[in-house]
């Protein structure tokens, strides 16, 4: 299959992008949250094979809508964000899937790095009249289980269970 974008180093424009996060509380309701400060690239191959995608976010950036609670979360009983200021993801394989691609890779958090697939789906590309630069849609999500992160705090009045999303928007130079 032909790739749809040129082999090339494409960095996030995070001014259109979002990573964010989903968890439920007590199992009746969702907590939301996005990080606020992170930067990431696709590295694209001449195909998926020698295709890549960085991401990595300060966690101390974490915004759930709620100061108190995101307080909580930097602290030792949840990331620790002192010791461990950052959440990071390398693919290590892209691949074709249903509906768009499977992106398997190392995800590190709070120090513990654990192998997650992310569904991704490739939006388009087009123009972008501001900077005249062309911008690639992309969308990826994928389920990850907090405790495999060390991360059992508060297991189960919040969720082992965590959404990560990621909406994003790459450009070349």
């Amino acid at each position: 299959m032909a790739l749809p974008i040129a082999p090339g180093t494409y960095g996030i424009d995070t001014n259109h992008s979002q990573l964010g996060f989903s968890v439920r509380h007590l199992d009746i309701s969702v907590i939301r949250g996005l990080f606020g400060r992170y930067r990431g690239e696709l590295c694209v191959g001449h195909d998926l094979a020698s295709t890549a995608v960085a991401i990595e976010a300060e966690m101390a950036s974490i915004n759930s809508g709620h100061a108190g609670r995101d307080g909580q979360m930097f602290g030792p009983d949840w990331f620790d964000v002192v010791n461990h200021p950052r959440m990071s993801f390398r693919s290590t394989s892209i691949v074709e899937a249903p509906g768009g691609y499977a992106m398997t890779g190392g995800l590190t958090i709070k120090g513990i790095t654990q192998a997650v697939t992310f569904h991704a789906i490739y939006n388009g590309a087009a123009t972008f009249p501001m900077d005249r630069l062309t911008h690639f849609g992309f969308e990826a999500s994928g389920v990850i289980s907090r405790s495999a992160f060390g991360l059992t705090y508060a297991v189960p009045l919040v969720s082992d269970e965590v959404r990560l999303t990621l909406d994003a928007q790459f450009i070349g130079a």
